[in-house]
Order: structure tokens, then C-alpha cells, then sequence
């Protein structure tokens, strides 16, 4: 693939579904605030690559609903990333055409320990995720939910944050999921260097997510032993399934990358009870603002109602300093494990 050498400065703001979730402040980055999360900007390669370096953008926590796209000459030549928080609201929100581009998650955070999926019709587990519906991504965020006696959703107001990052990248799309008590999930094999798997959904229900030991992941298996009687790629996680029988889960994807695609990934920690850490992530591919950067794992409690509290990547918001790179903050005792492409 080979990138645009001049790109738009800014595109107009387009406009969404309504939605009926809890109504957010949304801070724009190109300096101007819209009341409401009915509507998100999108900025543009040139606006990172000219306009932010002026240091008038605002900084790199991107709060309720927003697209930001950016675009370079290499192998990954876009990213859209994209935030959504709510406590209600069950109706995913329209960020990508499935057949051009592939979103996975870059971040979770909230209490995803509420909810239900077998005590009636009304039941809901608490959910960040994205997924394909009539072939475009929808990204979900809503709390938990109980069924009343007369069918209606009982909601646990738990409000839960989900980031996505998508990217012009559909070649070899595999998808696989992976549920309480389950053995590790085989979602493809090994494929060559340029193949990479990221986290796309994440659930909980009442009692799943109380252990700083609690995760889910995908994992390049290389070498096969008992729970691995193949190489490949997995969705593995060690999430309990709490007394009633309901299960959390986690699902994620895998992709062929374009020929000229590199790869970094690391770990980051917090290990501070009430704290956090944020630290810059895929410094190893140089030029920050052309990559697109994605969860492989999360481990921890996720228990807390705050969506201040979970592991959240944020991307560049400035072509030159700190603002830069793109960003990874893990709060309270949590691991969060990512992988950048280039």
C-alpha cells in the first residue's frame, strides 16, 4: 500500500444515529466544543501533520464520542479512532464499512462486574466491544442488566467506556470468541510475520471481574503443551462463571498486515490502589501519528464505577512532542498489553 502525499485539512463533521445514551460533553480537537454526542469531528493527517503542531489542539483524553483519522506514507496508511461511554444505551454506534476497513479495541475501562445473560430476556452483561452489523462496525458500551418480573431491564447504571481504533487493513479477517471456563480458542494459525491479532470485544457479569489475576487475551502460540495442541493464534482468558451460570467473554481479530507492515508491542503496568500511569506506547516505529495501536490483553479487576478506571490507549493529538505519540493509561493494580502497526 502507498500513501497520500497531501491529504484534506479538515472534513466536515458528520453527522450520527441519535443517540439515547446519557448525554456527554465532547471535546473536539481542532479547539471548537459541541454539547452533545449526536455529532464528532474528524481530523485529518494534515491537521495532526500542520495545524496541531502549532500546540492549539487540545491534549490526548478524548471524552463521549469522537472520530480522529490519520493518514501516512506507509504500509498502515489510515486510523480512525473512535471513544464511546455509557451506562444504557444498547444500540451500537456506526464507525466503519466492514468492508474497507477492521476495528479492534484500544481501550476499556468501567465496571464490567454488573449484569446478567440467563436471568431472563431482559438480562444484559456489561459490554465493550465492536462488532460487524450489516456490514458496517458498530461499537458497543453499556452497563449491566437485570430482568424484572415483568420483563423490563432492571440496569445496574455502571457506566462503561470502550475505545476503537480502525484501519484500512480487511485481508485475511478471522474472528474468534472465547467464554468463562472455556479452553484457550484457536482463532487461525501462525500465517507469516505480517499476520496480528487484537482484542475486539470484552463482557463481564455480577461477580466475573473481582480478581487483580482476571484475564483475557490473544496469544501467538509457537510452541504447542497441554492447553495449546497447536501453533497459531488464541483467545484464551481465565474469567470464572459466576453462581447463577452466566459467563463473561471476549472475542478478537486477526489480520493479514500489507508487505512493508512492522510491528511493536509491550506491557504496561499500574500497581498503585486509587492510582494510574500513562506512558507513551510504539515509540519503536518512529513516526508516531502513522500508526494504528490496539489491546492484546487486559488483566485485573474490573470492578471499580468509574470509567477513569480500566486501560485506555489514546492517540496522537500534535505532530512533534509528547503529543505526539500515541498513549497508553492503566489505572489502579491493571496490565494492559497492546501492539502497534506501521
Amino acid at each position: 500500500m502507498t500513501g497520500r502525499k497531501s491529504f484534506a485539512l479538515l472534513r466536515a463533521a458528520v453527522p450520527k444515529p441519535k443517540i439515547k445514551g446519557k448525554k456527554d460533553q465532547m471535546q473536539t480537537t481542532a479547539g471548537a466544543i459541541a454539547s452533545t454526542v449526536r455529532s464528532f469531528t474528524t481530523i485529518t493527517a494534515s491537521v495532526l501533520l500542520g495545524a496541531l503542531s502549532c500546540g492549539c489542539m487540545a491534549g490526548p483524553e478524548i471524552e463521549s464520542e469522537e472520530e480522529m483519522v490519520g493518514e501516512a506514507q506507509d504500509a498502515l496508511t489510515d486510523w480512525n479512532f473512535f471513544t464511546r461511554t455509557t451506562a444504557t444505551n444498547l444500540t451500537g454506534l456506526t464507525i466503519a464499512n466492514a468492508s474497507l476497513e477492521t476495528c479492534f479495541l484500544s481501550g476499556v475501562a468501567g465496571n464490567l462486574n454488573e449484569g446478567d445473560e440467563l436471568g431472563g430476556v431482559a438480562s444484559h452483561p456489561s459490554v465493550a466491544r465492536v462488532s460487524i452489523v450489516s456490514g458496517n462496525y458498530q461499537l458497543f458500551a453499556h452497563g449491566g442488566a437485570f430482568t424484572n418480573q415483568v420483563n423490563d431491564p432492571v440496569f445496574s447504571n455502571n457506566s462503561i467506556k470502550a475505545n476503537a481504533t480502525c484501519i484500512p487493513v480487511t485481508a485475511g479477517r478471522t474472528n474468534g470468541s472465547w467464554t468463562s471456563l472455556d479452553t484457550p480458542h484457536r482463532i487461525t494459525d501462525l500465517g507469516t510475520s505480517l499476520r496480528q491479532c487484537f482484542l475486539s470485544g470484552v463482557s463481564g457479569v455480577s461477580g466475573v471481574w473481582n480478581s487483580a489475576t482476571n484475564f483475557v487475551r490473544v496469544v501467538k502460540v509457537t510452541t504447542t503443551d497441554a492447553t495449546h495442541p497447536m501453533t497459531g493464534w488464541y483467545i484464551e482468558g481465565n474469567l470464572p462463571e459466576n453462581p447463577g451460570g452466566s459467563d463473561g467473554s471476549a472475542s478478537a481479530v486477526c489480520l493479514d498486515f500489507p508487505t512493508g507492515t512492522e510491528f511493536v508491542s509491550g506491557e504496561r503496568t499500574s500497581t498503585t490502589e486509587g492510582g494510574s500511569t500513562t506512558t507513551f506506547i510504539g515509540i519503536g516505529l518512529g513516526a508516531t501519528v502513522k500508526k494504528g495501536c490496539g489491546l492484546t490483553e487486559i488483566k485485573g479487576a474490573f470492578n471499580v464505577n468509574s470509567t477513569a478506571d480500566g486501560i485506555l490507549i489514546t492517540p496522537p493529538t500534535a505532530a512533534e512532542g509528547e503529543a505526539s505519540a500515541w498513549h497508553m493509561t492503566v489505572s489502579n493494580p491493571k496490565i494492559g498489553k497492546w501492539t502497534c502497526a506501521q
